[in-house]
């Protein structure tokens, strides 16, 4: 499966796709992918995917406290974000030469927690 980018996400947001369901697509994606890069040159695919914007920072704007990643994002601030890239900016620079396990560790850990948070978000509809 290839990564998501941009367009793609634009385009099936505005097709009526779900931002919480694309954005938790978008990482599972890039922990798949991350689980068969092997050069540097797939670990900066894998940067420049998980920096695709997602749609529910346009829902929740004004309102990012709302919003249903609020606990793991925070508008970019929380610990679990600036975990999450550091290790994927460092495997973007120097991935070909470290043991893939942090990077899939951090991923699957975030991945998770996108789980939980759309756990929460369905308990509170229902």
């Amino acid at each position: 499966m290839a990564l998501m980018n941009y367009e793609e996400m634009k385009k099936r947001y505005e097709e009526g796709g779900d931002s919480l369901e694309l954005t938790l697509e978008k990482w599972e994606r890039i922990l798949a992918y991350s689980k068969k890069g092997y050069d540097l040159n797939h670990y900066q695919d894998i940067l420049r995917a998980a920096v695709v914007p997602i749609f529910l920072c346009a829902e929740y704007s004004n309102q990012c406290h709302m919003c249903p990643i609020f606990s793991i994002c925070r508008q970019g601030h929380s610990e679990d974000w600036k975990k999450l890239m550091r290790v994927v900016q460092a495997y973007a620079i120097a991935g070909d030469l470290l043991p893939r396990e942090p990077l899939l560790g951090q991923l699957e850990i975030f991945v998770d927690k996108l789980k939980g948070c759309k756990d929460e978000l369905l308990q509170k509809l229902h």
